[in-house]
């Protein structure tokens, strides 16, 4: 399964950086909105989500909110570019894997999703196995 990921920021500088931080590995798709990413999740259900906390409209919290009532379960990881705990809190609180303040490092970033998509593609295997009955998990010596 080829995996999308989806970065939400209504600066339109860090959607192009991190759209480059990926280019040829994943599909990035990118929303300037709440709304419309929240409709892009629907759409396209992205394995991978960043969402900017402050953006005019829907705030990043409140569509990290919106996604825990949709059929899609994306890890969501905050970006923000105020360092108050609180909020981030707040995100870990909402369901949020974790957050990165901005400017954020690139390398750090990367680590992020790919990582994620790993643990993504491990638990995928796993369930896929528990199923068939010549599939025997070996003790760990």
């Amino acid at each position: 399964m080829a995996h999308k990921i989806l970065i939400v920021d209504d600066e339109v500088n860090v959607l192009f950086v991190v759209k480059q931080a990926f280019a040829g590995q994943v599909e990035v798709l990118t929303a300037q909105t709440g709304a419309a990413g929240l409709e892009i999740i629907q759409r396209e259900k992205p394995s991978f989500v960043f969402l900017d906390i402050a953006m005019p409209g829907i705030s990043g919290i409140k569509v990290l909110e919106l996604i825990q009532g949709l059929d899609v379960s994306p890890v969501v990881w905050m970006l923000t570019g105020d360092e108050d705990l609180d909020t981030a809190s707040q995100a870990l609180a909402g369901g949020a894997s974790g957050y990165l303040t901005k400017p954020f490092d690139l390398e750090r970033l990367r680590g992020v999703v790919f990582n994620a998509l790993l643990d993504l593609e491990k638990d995928r295997k796993e369930t896929l196995n528990e199923d068939k009955p010549w599939h025997v998990k070996k003790p760990k010596k």
